[in-house]
Parts: structure tokens; C-alpha cells; sequence
């Protein structure tokens, strides 16, 4: 585990450049945009490893729909949260790396959007965060108020408008909406039910620029030193075709495929692949359960092995904090881990019962030679999927209880589970 840096704070401000003396030097610069904006950096790092941060700006104006977009690349989770009071807003800035955020002395952290006006905040409190300990943990540092802050000048930098046509049977999302020159921006395509994209385009002054397809309807361009505007178009989607070349027509788990994608349980792998022959993992199963539940606002995820940002960690808080799942014991969960079809069952169990249906259906498994290797936490979810359908043997004499399941499986799985179990059928 990396040891914690202990950060003293300067802040510093385009038109307004405040400074505070710290003993280590590191500053945190934030830098007027345009209109409302504010680009935050942490600089003055030497050689120092940040792997993660918590921001807490407290302005005393009230800015119920600030926002923040990490600028920061790939491989970075952050999360942005507005706490508006009266006239009082606390914007708390989460930021995850899975590497250190230095690059040559400095880190660039995002861009604040206030939504509506623009002021200095009245105190800032930087607490460094240890990697994969979630939000809320490492060593917090005193406030600084207003009052200790003393103004200067400094000058601005240059950013750009992102423009997204609209498209129909469709949306498409960029973050940030305005970003500097070698910014890496985000576009999200989430095409409606029974739509798939057809063509998307990022160009700047006529010249197309280069998308980078990172998978579940994500791409990504560097910014150029102009403005860029993104087209995209949905095309309807055959009855009988899905948008995966990996899934081929007929055969046992394409019914079960398009039952998933078009209730938005599962997505493909990338934009046209859905990976059928896969390993499924115990943070996959639970998210999609989360997306079942309508994806809740969660608190931080307790296990030391669930890194913020990845896309289960909100889905594996959300479960734990219901009593959905419990993990391995030791703060351990292994969200990447291959889940088997004892673990499967006990989840799929345990949300049915937070669901509020009647789990007390139970089969007989005597007839199976290989029922004794059924773990013990897990003979009553074995009993139960097995008798309402969710689980067959894998042969008339066994049922294979440590066995993985692919994707394609899961698929069907599911489908099985909300048509039987969830609709009461």
C-alpha cells in the first residue's frame, strides 16, 4: 500500500491568484476558464506519488448544478458531488487513479462548472486518499479559509466548445463541454431499444478527428486547439438481428442476448462484439442485479479489494449495503473472480428475497452425485434455483456447484430469472 502524503495546501487562481505558505510547496491551482469554469491542477509535486484525492470547495453562493469533468485520461475514476444549502455550496471532488496523477511535477485534476456565475470559493480542504481505500479515508488537512488567501493576477489559457448534433432514436453525451488543447474527451452513445448506431463523427474546422472506441457505447478524441462538433445517427435494428457479430443467428443463447441488451442488463464488450464465450465474474452478476434495482445512489464500497471508479464499485456497495451479497470475509469480495453457480444462485436468492418474492421453494438434490460438494452457504440457494428452474445439472447425475459460467450463460440465466422468478410466473 502507498504510503499516504501528508499535503499542505496553496491555492492559487487565474485573475485571482491566492497564496498560503506550505512547508512541502504543493499548490493546487485553480484556473479561470470561460463564463463559469475553473481548471483544477495540483502542482509543486516533485516526485511525489498522488494516487488519489478528496476536494471539498465551499462557496457561499448557491450553485445547485455545478459539475466537474476529470481531465485526467484513462485508467481515472472521479466523482463529483453538490451539497447546496441556503446560499451555501459544498462541491466534494473524488478523484482515483490506478497509477500516481504526477506527471512531471504536476497533476491536472478536471473542470469545475459552477452553472451559473462565478466566484472564489470562501475555503478549500484537501485530503489525500491511499489507492482503493473509497471515498472518505486517507489524512484530512486543515480548511483555508478566505481570509488567509491574498490576490494577485496570473493570466488564462484557451478552451474550446464541444457541440453535439441531436440525433434521433438516440442520445449522445460529451465530458467535458468545453476542454483545453490534448484534453481527452468522452463521448457516450446510448442508442434506444430496438436502434443501433450507425455512423459517429468528431470533426474540427472540416477535419475529422480520430475516435477511439473504448467499449458499453464509449469513445474517445484528443481535443484539438479549435472547436469540435459531434455528429451522430441511429439506424433501426432488424427484428431478427442484434448488433453483435459474435452472436450468431439460432443459435441456444440469442434469444437470451436480446433479452439482455434490449432491458439494458447487459452490454457488449465493445460496440459490435457481446463476448458470449467469456468467463462471467461475481462483480459482473452483481451489476447487472444493480441495474435491475434501477442503479441507486450508493455510499462507499467497504471492500479492500474494490477499486473506486470500476464499473462494479458502486454495484458491489449497493449489494453489500442490502445484504445481497457479504463477499469472502476479510473485507475481501474478488470482483473479478469467476463466479460459480453455488455463488450465482446465493445472489440471484438474495435479491429475489430483497425484492420481496417468496424464496422458500425447495427441490430435492439427493439424486445428484456431486450434491455433498455444495458449500454449506449455499445448499438452501442451490435447493431453491433448482427448484423454481434457474439451475439444471450439467448432466442427469451432476450439478457441478464450483462450475463457472460464461457469458452466454448468464444471459440465459437472467433472462430465466426475471421472466420466472422477478414477474412471479
Amino acid at each position: 500500500m502507498k504510503k499516504y502524503l501528508a499535503l499542505l495546501l496553496i491555492l492559487t487562481m487565474a485573475l485571482m491568484c491566492p497564496t498560503v505558505s506550505a512547508a512541502n510547496g504543493i499548490v493546487l491551482e485553480i484556473r479561470r476558464g470561460s463564463g463559469d469554469t475553473a481548471h483544477l491542477t495540483l502542482g509543486n509535486l516533485g516526485n511525489k506519488e498522488v494516487n488519489s484525492v478528496q476536494l471539498e470547495l465551499t462557496f457561499g453562493e448557491s450553485y445547485p448544478n455545478a459539475s466537474f469533468a476529470d481531465e485526467g485520461g484513462e485508467g481515472r475514476y472521479s466523482r463529483c458531488k453538490v451539497n447546496t444549502s441556503g446560499s451555501q455550496t459544498v462541491i466534494t471532488i473524488y478523484i482515483d487513479g490506478a497509477t500516481s496523477m504526477n506527471r512531471g511535477g504536476s497533476a491536472p485534476l478536471g473542470t469545475l462548472t459552477l452553472g451559473g456565475g462565478y466566484t472564489a470559493p470562501s475555503s478549500v480542504r484537501l485530503t489525500t486518499l491511499g489507492h482503493n481505500l473509497g471515498e472518505g479515508g486517507g489524512a484530512a488537512l486543515e480548511s483555508i479559509p478566505v481570509e488567509n488567501i491574498s490576490s494577485g493576477s496570473s493570466g488564462g489559457s484557451s478552451s474550446y466548445a464541444i457541440r453535439v448534433t441531436d440525433a434521433e432514436h438516440g442520445s449522445i453525451t460529451v465530458k467535458p463541454a468545453r476542454a483545453e488543447r490534448g484534453d481527452t474527451v468522452t463521448i457516450t452513445v446510448q442508442p434506444d431499444t430496438g436502434f443501433r448506431l450507425d455512423q459517429l463523427t468528431a470533426a474540427a474546422g472540416g477535419r475529422q478527428l480520430e475516435l477511439k472506441d473504448k467499449g458499453n457505447g464509449t469513445y474517445t478524441f484528443t481535443m484539438p486547439g479549435s472547436s469540435v462538433e459531434v455528429r451522430g445517427t441511429f439506424t433501426a435494428l432488424d427484428p431478427a438481428d442484434l448488433p453483435f457479430t459474435d452472436v450468431a443467428e439460432g443459435i441456444w443463447y440469442e434469444n437470451a442476448v436480446r433479452y439482455v441488451y434490449e432491458n439494458k442488463l447487459m452490454a457488449g464488450t465493445g460496440s459490435d462484439t457481446f463476448g458470449p464465450d467469456l468467463a462471467t465474474s461475481r462483480g459482473m452478476i452483481v451489476t447487472i442485479l444493480y441495474r435491475m434495482a434501477g442503479s441507486p445512489a450508493v455510499g462507499a464500497c467497504g471492500f479492500t479489494d474494490v477499486a473506486a471508479g470500476q464499473y462494479y464499485t458502486d454495484a458491489i456497495a449497493w449489494a453489500a449495503e442490502k445484504g445481497v451479497v457479504s463477499g469472502y470475509g476479510g473485507g475481501l469480495f474478488g470482483p473479478d473472480d469467476p463466479i460459480t453457480r453455488e455463488q450465482m444462485t446465493l445472489i440471484l436468492q438474495g435479491y429475489a428475497r430483497l425484492s420481496g418474492k417468496d424464496v422458500s421453494a425447495r427441490a430435492d438434490l439427493s439424486a445428484y452425485t456431486d450434491a455433498g460438494e455444495i458449500s454449506g452457504y449455499a445448499q438452501e440457494s442451490m435447493s431453491w434455483a433448482r427448484a423454481v428452474g434457474l439451475v439444471n445439472g450439467t448432466s442427469e447425475t451432476t450439478l457441478t456447484p464450483s462450475g463457472t459460467a460464461t457469458r452466454a450463460q448468464a444471459a440465459v440465466l437472467f433472462q430465466g430469472f426475471c421472466e420466472n422468478v422477478m414477474a412471479g410466473k
